[in-house]
């Protein structure tokens, strides 16, 4: 029974990184409606970022900080070029400039860094405590508290602060918000900017899990964030944290019963039969067309 204890533990660690990594894509779909096809892309590269950072002798907490401000300048970069210009044209159009951008991303990911598997270092120790007889990882339970932490305080801004009430006016009606005064732009640009902030902080926690950072991680942050998503609802945010922990211990148990070759097929089934049972995801609600 512990060691079932002990992988729940973990899975709930890796599906904390996925949750924090799909409240990028629900907080941007909220309000636009759109698929930010570049938020994986601005991961991997907030994630190096870090590591550079890192790797110059800057403190940690100061470097870590310092790649998720790389993130938000990129999401905010990412408004600004490849969507704001296109943002009223057909939906399409926007999520393919996105998917550009993201694979420019990429190749200066690649020119910069390098192809190669980089090692990132682990600041969390792999010792295990006893919780009421039970062996945890440390590790699972300090990312698991850092997300959750994370979470409380994204609610926290949109509950509790001018811009966020006025993010939560846009997603219910942006044209009416824009005619009582709200700056529609400054709202939207700053929603890319905390789930681009967001996003690499759950990079990292993922890197330092695995203790590997790659250019293919964009890609991989990306279809595990839209199948959590997806899961928990697209633009509920609360509900995206709960579809990646869910994310998270289904691909640990496929492990534990059937071996780490099906883990990343995880995801596409879930996307698949969510799709076909509940299209809105656990706890989305149905929405309609924005005019």
């Amino acid at each position: 029974m512990s060691y079932y204890i002990e992988q729940l533990a973990n899975g709930l660690a890796i599906g904390s990184v996925y949750a924090m990594i799909a409240l990028g894509y629900s907080l941007v779909y909220s309000i636009l409606y759109l698929i930010n096809f570049a938020h994986g892309y601005v991961i991997m590269v907030g994630t190096f970022a870090t590591l550079t950072v890192i790797g110059m002798g800057i403190p940690l907490p100061a470097a870590i900080v310092g790649g998720c401000i790389v993130g938000a300048a990129l999401g905010m970069a990412v408004e600004r070029i490849a969507y704001r210009p296109v943002r009223h044209s057909n939906r399409v159009v926007p999520m393919i400039s996105a998917l550009g951008a993201g694979l420019v991303l990429s190749a200066l990911a690649q020119l910069i860094w390098g192809p190669e598997v980089r090692s990132f270092p682990q600041f969390i120790p792999r010792t295990r405590i006893d919780v009421f007889g039970v062996p945890l990882a440390t590790q699972s339970l300090v990312i698991l508290a850092v997300a959750a932490c994370l979470m409380l305080a994204v609610s926290l801004f949109l509950y509790r602060t001018k811009l966020g009430l006025a993010a939560q006016c846009v997603c219910q009606d942006l044209h009416a918000a824009r005619l009582v005064g709200i700056p529609v732009d400054a709202v939207i640009v700053s929603i890319y900017a905390l789930g681009g902030f967001l996003g690499v902080a759950g990079g990292i926690l993922f890197a330092m899990y695995y203790n590997a950072v790659f250019i293919q991680m964009g890609l991989l942050a990306t279809t595990k964030a839209w199948a959590a998503a997806m899961l928990g609802g697209v633009g509920n945010f609360q509900g995206a944290f709960v579809g990646g922990l869910l994310l998270g211990v289904a691909e640990v148990a496929t492990v534990v019963f059937f071996g780490s070759a099906w883990k990343d097929g995880v995801s596409l089934v879930i996307i698949v039969l969510v799709l076909l049972v509940r299209p809105n995801g656990l706890f989305g609600a149905r929405v309609t067309e924005r005019s």
